[in-house]
């Protein structure tokens, strides 16, 4: 990744996680998938990013011309959206975590 060496004990949230689903009775998790389950996270992260970005101009140009009706469906387009993203990550984690 980005080559810098961690210092002895410090562990990433990732990490930290598959700890946990491991002392829950979670399958172990290869580096590999680990890899892949880093880029999901990333690639969710940038597409909420870029939804958020072009939706809150949308927002606040609807709000500018006082057009409450398209405010609210703006929001409930953001909203709808967001949670799609975030929710086919998880599918797309639970996957690679399944081995497929």
């Amino acid at each position: 990744m980005s080559g810098k060496k961690k210092e002895p004990g410090l562990k990433s949230a990732l990490d930290l996680a598959l700890e946990r689903m491991g002392a829950a009775g979670g399958v172990a998790v290869s580096e590999e998938q680990k890899k892949a389950l880093a880029e999901i996270e990333r690639n969710v992260k940038a597409k909420v990013a870029e939804t958020e970005i072009m939706l809150n101009q949308s927002l606040a140009a609807a709000r500018a011309r006082g057009d409450e009706e398209e405010v609210a469906k703006l929001e409930e387009q953001k909203k709808s959206e967001l949670a799609r993203i975030r929710r086919r990550g998880e599918d797309d984690k639970d996957r690679i975590r399944a081995g497929h």
